[in-house]
């Protein structure tokens, strides 16, 4: 069964500058067993996306021109959607949800998430193809994500954060992109995130991906360094603890790589 809540179902009109939509992804009842998921309770998995979509929107209007919700256990959105009537800009609110965990656990969330990207942008009614979209892990709050809007290059067709250290990888919970850079980096690239690509390994998405989106640096417009340290708020899904707060020592240490060694990816 499929059920979509659509505020806006006309047509859009093209601007002379691009949008920013925001996509939330998110999955209230993960599947039982999937890797590295500690946070498997629907009721908080529910609260944190309530209070992340009720940060998002207060953005509308001057950060981001819509959001689309995007929900793929299948699970009852109207909570949220309540939640958010009282907004002056909830009406630029589209909720879309389906079923789309059917698949093994093995498969692991990456392989979940960006499958429930593609069947977002072909199922939502207000994306346009100058839209730049921003997909954030639904459950985190990216407390300065509209210094990070306004400082994205506009020439990128794929905005993305990767890592050298301690790991080289490409964080997932937040980037941008174009349809020129969806059609060209992420459309239909979940097959490739699954956990268990490699036999009796456990693999992990932000890896998988990097190494994905590696060669295309030099095909395509790929900006893979974010222009501000992203402040992180919500609680971690693999081991259910506090992602960092703005003065914790991990985010102070990225904000001044930033400015003062931007060659040192950490």
């Amino acid at each position: 069964m499929v059920a979509r809540f659509h505020a806006l179902t006309k047509p859009q009109v093209v601007s002379a500058m691009p949008r920013n939509i925001l996509l939330m992804t998110a999955t209230i009842a993960p599947l039982p067993g999937i890797p590295l998921l500690a946070r498997t309770d629907p009721k908080l998995r529910l609260q944190d996306y309530q209070a992340a979509l009720a940060f998002y929107v207060r953005l509308l209007g001057n950060c981001f021109d819509a959001i689309i919700f995007a929900e793929n256990s299948n699970s009852d959105v109207s909570p949220l959607a309540a939640a958010i009537t009282a907004n002056s800009y909830a009406a630029k609110v589209e909720f879309v949800s389906f079923y789309g965990l059917d698949y093994p656990p093995a498969y692991g969330r990456g392989y979940g998430e960006f499958r429930l990207v593609d069947y977002a942008i072909e199922n939502s009614k207000l994306l346009s193809v100058d839209d730049v979209i921003w997909k954030v892990t639904g459950r985190y709050i990216v407390e300065n994500i509209k210094s990070l809007v306004q400082s994205r290059p506009a020439a990128a067709d794929l905005y993305c954060n990767m890592r050298n250290y301690p790991d080289r990888l490409c964080d997932l919970y937040l980037m941008a992109w174009t349809r020129s850079g969806y059609e060209s980096a992420i459309k239909g690239i979940y097959p490739k995130l699954r956990n268990d690509v490699i036999p009796n390994r456990l693999t992990i998405e932000e890896f998988s991906f990097r190494n994905l989106i590696d060669p295309l640096l030099g095909t395509m417009n790929v900006v893979p360094r974010f222009k501000v340290a992203p402040v992180v708020h919500g609680v971690r899904g693999w081991n259910n603890t506090p992602y960092s707060r703005p003065w914790s020592f991990k985010i102070m240490a990225r904000q001044l790589a930033h400015k003062l060694l931007p060659s040192l990816w950490i």
